[in-house]
């Protein structure tokens, strides 16, 4: 259909200002910062109709922002509407805890009070009113005002007799009582008051009753001055706009939240009574969730304490809480795993099947914004072939089919001859049969049947077709930094939500599997294939799900779909290797390993061909170069995986002719790391850590503590704490060295930037790109953006600039 016929939203008008943001907020209605410009906008026209919708539309969303529901009912009380401002205050006391808005209640209760007329009733409903207020947020530290209202408010009554007298000295001292054990933020000054009230009150008596009172208030003073301590002084009750993580400013507030909810904890005000005590940790993190609602784990955090103190009967709060998490972070992956396990656990399975279903649509959505995206970029930078260029006068005559054709055609040309030996195809072993590609032939093997000449991948019936990419050149024209740079983060963006839709895909089919059994399971695995981004561990899970409900045939059924899907993929590969060997089937084992060493070896033949391409831009050069060595490390820790497993289990025999066969496939790999690699302690490599005195990185778990890369990373993290100039230096030069022996640390003598002859930038401008600090290294922003003479001062120490 033509895009004529498609009603487009007309764009609003550069004054109108009111309409631009609700275009804005239609697009983007968690954008908490404009909606404050947009209410401010509202109430400024004063529209009373417009007012009341945009707060409503507000609230739906922000329901516990107790600032703007006391603005909201301080309107309708400036326009005389005071049944609908009583209206949104019966309302907002269900949703929101807020210290302002419960003073504003009892302004309002006492300006709606007749004391003339009404007498002690009158009182009596005041009183009420503040009781109210204090039961709800009365142990907020910044309650403080609250309590000071209420004490004036019992302090300005008039008694008319003596009894009356003693009832208002016994409620004041009731009050001091309470709001003198709770840390509010001016407790000392209050504390000073009440000294005063009493002496005036009766010299003779006010020790007594100070003294009373005097150990709850050292205690509440000393955690006072322990919160300051812990928050800095800095932590912001208001709300947190949507923020990255990585935000020095959002990061330095969850640390003073925490520490708050740790120092509750901690019981330090010596509480006895648990019921005040889970109180007030549970007033926190309310608080909490408050300021942070865009941060997933405060949310978790909550319903985690939640379910750890009471699950049984906390767990219809905990579904609530989450789902209000939910509303701030839709795509959280950590909220939604912890809600649709409660769903389950209550029985709910059809929930939870909804919380997947939702977010699977919200994070394809974003995957297909960002495919899009991609695919312009790269048709936009789509390299000009030089013959179209010569050409370019003829385009008239120009077949792109019968091109294609002659291409493939030039390129498949010798698919059919015997193969060399040139590193990335199989060699012939002496003493076994002359087949191209074939794995060695040993009689210990149990009844292997022959398996066919693989070379020519498109004529395996068992097999993708995967027909080579026809060889580009550029016509001298290379991609831009700019453009490289936002194709590799829309690169990254792209393979970041393929694994999570990914991952949710798979505790879904697990989920489906607890609790409906294998055919929902398999209803959920055939769902996930649809979708093109999806990920080889997919199959894996589906397969091992299978295996575990005793379905094994299916089981490899499903990795054989998997390899076909994922002929290159390293990890699926090994996956599946580690699975075979685990079920012991060596002939499988056998051809499974041929077969994904046939897939391996045309791709790495393929790249090479792309890479030795004349003018072929650096850049590109430089990720097929890194997508080559990956290739070849896969293929190389198949063969080791099938070599330990021979070495175990099979015979020296079978062990040692596929040593030959990785040996010539790697000659420049050190043998002894090949041969040692059979010979570990679990995943220690002993022989080279002890007599050749070198690190094995394969040695090391992520999770342990002795990893080399853990304790480099976390060493780089705790310098980056040092500001002075020399540690910018240096942790300028170390971070640059470690993310390029992380990158390349199994390939330390090849460059990604290819040799000098095709290098983008020379070393200088690496050196000096690569020194660039943080931009804290200047200092904090409010203080200045940029710091020149540090600059200077910094490149000035630095070598090889």
């Amino acid at each position: 259909m033509s895009s004529v016929f498609i009603q487009q939203k007309p764009k609003k008008l550069s004054l109108d200002k009111i309409g631009q943001l609700e275009d804005e907020l239609e697009i983007n209605p968690l954008d908490y910062n404009k909606w404050i410009r947009y209410l401010d906008q509202i109430i400024a026209k004063d529209s009373q109709e417009q007012v009341r919708k945009a707060f409503d539309k507000y609230l739906d969303i922000f329901k516990f922002d107790g600032a703007q529901w006391n603005r909201y009912i301080k309107y309708e009380i400036s326009r005389g509407e005071e049944k609908y401002a009583e209206s949104l205050f019966q309302k907002c006391f269900g949703i929101t805890d807020n210290v302002d808005l419960c003073r504003s209640y009892v302004d309002y209760v006492r300006s709606a009070t007749d004391f003339i007329t009404g007498g002690e009733k009158a009182r009596g409903t005041v009183i009420q009113a503040f009781e109210f207020a204090i039961n709800k947020v009365g142990l907020d530290i910044s309650s403080d005002g609250l309590w000071q209202d209420y004490i004036g408010f019992l302090k300005s009554w008039t008694p008319g007799a003596n009894w009356e007298q003693q009832q208002k000295t016994d409620l004041i001292r009731k009050v001091y009582k309470k709001f003198l054990a709770i840390p509010t933020e001016n407790i000392e000054t209050s504390w000073t008051q009440y000294t005063k009230w009493e002496n005036e009150l009766n010299p003779s008596i006010a020790q007594k009753f100070v003294s009373e009172k005097s150990a709850e208030f050292m205690l509440a003073r000393s955690w006072n001055t322990e919160w300051q301590r812990i928050t800095n002084k800095k932590l912001k009750r208001s709300i947190n706009a949507q923020a990255s993580l990585l935000d020095n400013s959002l990061e330095e507030q969850i640390k003073y939240w925490k520490n708050w909810i740790e120092l509750e904890k901690k019981n330090s005000l010596e509480l006895k009574d648990s019921f005040t005590l889970n109180n007030r940790i549970n007033n926190v993190y309310k608080q909490a969730t408050y300021a942070l609602p865009f941060v997933p784990q405060i949310w978790f955090e909550y319903v985690k304490y939640l379910l750890n103190d009471n699950e049984e009967s906390n767990l219809n709060d905990c579904i609530r809480i989450l789902k209000d998490g939910l509303t701030f972070n839709p795509k959280s992956l950590l909220l939604s795993f912890q809600i649709v396990e409660l769903y389950e656990k209550d029985s709910s399975f059809d929930k939870s099947k909804v919380i997947f279903e939702s977010l699977i649509n919200k994070l394809i959505v974003d995957y297909d914004k960002v495919t899009n995206e991609l695919n312009e970029l790269r048709e936009k930078l789509k390299p000009v072939k030089k013959e179209e260029e010569e050409n370019s006068d003829d385009d008239d005559d120009y077949n792109e089919e019968e091109e294609k054709g002659k291409i493939l055609t030039e390129t498949n040309g010798e698919a059919n001859e015997q193969p060399k030996t040139n590193g990335h195809s199989l060699p012939n072993i002496p003493g076994l049969p002359n087949k191209p590609n074939s794995l060695p032939n040993i009689p210990n093997l149990p009844n292997i049947p022959n398996i066919p000449n693989t070379t020519n991948i498109t004529n395996s019936p068992n097999l993708p077709n995967l027909p080579k990419i026809p060889t580009q050149q550029y016509s001298g024209s290379s991609i831009s930094l700019a453009d490289s740079k936002q194709l590799k983060l829309l690169e990254k963006q792209q393979k970041q939500i393929s694994e999570q839709i990914t991952l949710v895909y798979i505790k879904f089919m697990v989920a489906s599997k607890r609790a409906e059994g294998m055919k929902e399971a398999r209803n959920v695995f055939k769902q996930a294939r649809k979708f093109l981004g999806i990920n080889s561990q997919i199959y894996v899970e589906s397969a091992l799900l299978e295996h575990y409900a005793d379905n094994k045939k299916t089981a490899i059924k499903v990795f054989d779909i998997g390899q076909k899907a994922f002929p290159t993929n390293g990890e699926f590969a090994l996956k599946y290797l580690d699975y075979l060997i685990m079920i012991n089937d060596v002939e499988k084992l056998r051809s499974t390993l041929q077969s994904s060493d046939t897939n391996f070896a045309k791709e790495i033949s393929q790249l090479t061909e792309e890479i030795n391409v004349a003018d072929i831009d650096p850049l590109i050069k430089s990720e097929k170069e890194l997508k080559l060595r990956i290739k070849k490390k896969n293929l190389k820790d198949l063969y080791k995986r099938y070599i330990s497993f021979a070495a175990t289990n099979l015979s020296l025999d079978i062990t040692n002719s596929f040593t030959k066969k990785c040996e010539s496939l790697f000659p420049e790999d050190d043998p002894i790391d090949l041969f040692t690699s059979r010979y570990k302690l679990d995943k220690k490599n002993l022989i080279k850590r002890d007599e050749l005195k070198v690190e094995d990185y394969d040695d090391y778990d992520d999770n342990e503590e002795e990893s080399p890369r853990k304790r480099r990373k976390i060493s780089n993290l705790m310098n980056f704490e040092n500001d002075s100039q020399s540690s910018a230096v240096k942790n300028i030069q170390e971070t640059s060295r470690i993310e390029q022996s992380i990158i390349e640390q199994d390939y330390q003598n090849s460059n990604i930037n290819g040799s000098n002859e095709t290098s983008f930038v020379g070393p200088s401008i690496v050196a000096l790109m690569a020194a660039l600090p943080n931009a804290s290294y200047f200092g904090l922003p409010s203080d200045n953006v940029f710091n020149s003479e540090k600059l200077v001062t910094l490149f000035a120490n630095l070598q090889n600039i």
